[in-house]
C-alpha cells in the first residue's frame, strides 16, 4: 500500500471514530450530587465541599432567607428515572429542597441563589439541572415559584412518578432559561401546586452554575445538579485538528 492510500485509509477510520464519538455523546447516565456526609433532612451547610469521582471538588454557596428552612431532601418516585426517551438515565436523584411558610397576604415571592463552583471546566452538555415542586397560583394575590440558571440549556423533559403534577413550563433563551408550573388554580392544591422532576442540559462550557430561585408561601421546592461524568471533560481542539495530529 503506497503513503497516500495508507494515509487516506488512516484518514477515514479516524473521521468515523470520532463520527461514532460524537453520534453516541447523545445517550448518559445523569449522576445527580450527592450532598452526604449531610443526612437526609438536614440542613446543607453553607460551603459544603463535596467530591464528585470524575469530576473532582464541587463547593456549594447560597443565599438563603432567615424564614426558609432549607435541607437534603431524597426519597418517592423520582430517585431512578430517564428523560429523553430514555436516552437520559439515573439512579440517584436527591435535592436542596427549601421551604417558605411565613409573612402575610398577599403572595410575595422571596428571593435566594445556590451556586455550585466546579474545580474547572466542564464540557458544554455535561451539567444537568433537575427540579421539583414548583407551586403556582391564583390564591392571595396570585404567584409563582421559579427557578432561573443565566446559561444556555435544552429542556430534555419531565420524569412523572404518576403522581397529579403540572408539566414543567420551561422558558429559554440567550444565555437564560426558567422553570415554573405550566398550571394554575386556586389554593394549595394539585396539580399546580407541584411540578415532576423536569431536567435540563446545560449546553455551555461551565465552571460554576448558579440557581436563582424566586419561591412564594406556602411552597416547598427543591433542585439539584447532576453530571454526565463520562462526557465531562472539555474538549477544545476541532475535528480537523485531531485528525491533522495523527499525521503529524
Amino acid at each position: 500500500m503506497n503513503k497516500a492510500t495508507r494515509t487516506l485509509v488512516l484518514f477515514t477510520a479516524a473521521l468515523f471514530a470520532l463520527a461514532g464519538a460524537v453520534g453516541t455523546a447523545s445517550a448518559a447516565t445523569i449522576t445527580w450530587l450527592n450532598m452526604a456526609p449531610t443526612a437526609i433532612g438536614s440542613p446543607i451547610p453553607n460551603g459544603q465541599v463535596i467530591n464528585v469521582p470524575g469530576i473532582g471538588n464541587v463547593t456549594i454557596t447560597y443565599s438563603i432567607p432567615a424564614n426558609f428552612t432549607y435541607l437534603r431532601q431524597a426519597g418517592g418516585g423520582f430517585v431512578a428515572g430517564n428523560v429523553g426517551a430514555g436516552a437520559y438515565t439515573w439512579t440517584n436523584y436527591e435535592s436542596f429542597s427549601t421551604i417558605f411558610t411565613d409573612t402575610p397576604d398577599p403572595l410575595v415571592p422571596l428571593a435566594f441563589s445556590i451556586t455550585y463552583t466546579f474545580p474547572g471546566p466542564l464540557a458544554a452538555g455535561s451539567v444537568f439541572v433537575g427540579s421539583i415542586g414548583l407551586g403556582q397560583t391564583t390564591s392571595f394575590g396570585g404567584g409563582a415559584s421559579v427557578y432561573t440558571v443565566n446559561q444556555n440549556g435544552a429542556f430534555l423533559g419531565d420524569y412523572t412518578d404518576g403522581g397529579p403534577w403540572g408539566p414543567t413550563a420551561y422558558t429559554g433563551g440567550p444565555g437564560t432559561f426558567s422553570l415554573q408550573n405550566s398550571v394554575n388554580g386556586a389554593g394549595g392544591a394539585n396539580p399546580w401546586w407541584n411540578t415532576p422532576l423536569g431536567v435540563v442540559k446545560v449546553t455551555d462550557q461551565i465552571t460554576s452554575l448558579t440557581v436563582n430561585g424566586s419561591q412564594i408561601r406556602g411552597d416547598g421546592i427543591a433542585v439539584n445538579i447532576g453530571f454526565d461524568i463520562a462526557h465531562a471533560t472539555p474538549t477544545n481542539s476541532s475535528t480537523w485538528g485531531q485528525l491533522k495530529s495523527l499525521y503529524r
